[in-house]
Formats: C-alpha cells, sequence, structure tokens
C-alpha cells in the first residue's frame, strides 16, 4: 500500500488526530536526525499552514516517521484501529 492509499484509508474524523500524534512521534524520535531537511521543511510548512491533516501533509508525515521511528508510528495507527496502514508501514521496514 502506498502512502496516497494509507492516507486515504484513514477515516476523516481522525485524520487531524493521527497527525497531532504523528506529529508528537517526530518530536519525540531519537532518531530524528534520519529525516531529510527538505523533508522536515516540507512538514514544518504544512503544519505552520495548518494543513498537517491534509492528504498531502498526511503523505510526507507518513513518510518522514518512517525515517524517524517508524514502530512507533504503526503502535499509534493500530491504537486507532488502523490495522492495514500500520501494517504497510511495518512491512516498508
Amino acid at each position: 500500500m502506498d502512502k496516497r492509499e494509507m492516507v486515504k484509508s484513514i477515516p476523516k474524523p481522525l485524520k487531524r488526530i493521527i497527525s497531532d500524534k504523528l506529529i508528537d512521534v517526530m518530536l519525540e524520535a531519537k532518531d530524528g536526525s534520519k529525516v531529510p531537511s527538505s523533508l522536515a521543511k516540507t512538514i514544518l510548512s504544512y503544519w505552520q499552514r495548518d494543513q498537517l491533516a491534509s492528504e498531502a501533509g498526511l503523505i510526507n508525515l507518513l513518510q518522514a516517521v518512517e525515517y524517524a521511528n517508524p514502530l512507533k508510528a504503526a503502535s499509534v495507527l493500530d491504537d486507532f484501529g488502523l490495522v492495514l496502514v500500520s501494517e504497510s508501514m511495518r512491512a516498508s521496514l
């Protein structure tokens, strides 16, 4: 499942909550330095414009958490019952 499909499978009411939780994963990650600076700048731009919950914002955020802490991100997705999305994230490891 590619990132776009992953994001489309997240119910709209959960997108903002998921984006908040994933940004927390990013900020707490010990491997945050593995996120390419261009991707970090893109996420910051979406965050500043309050667009992290948009399709494009979540796609970029999912890409970034794959670098920073994919297991924690998958766990967050599991917590919201998004098993297919979390399995896709784990499969990309």
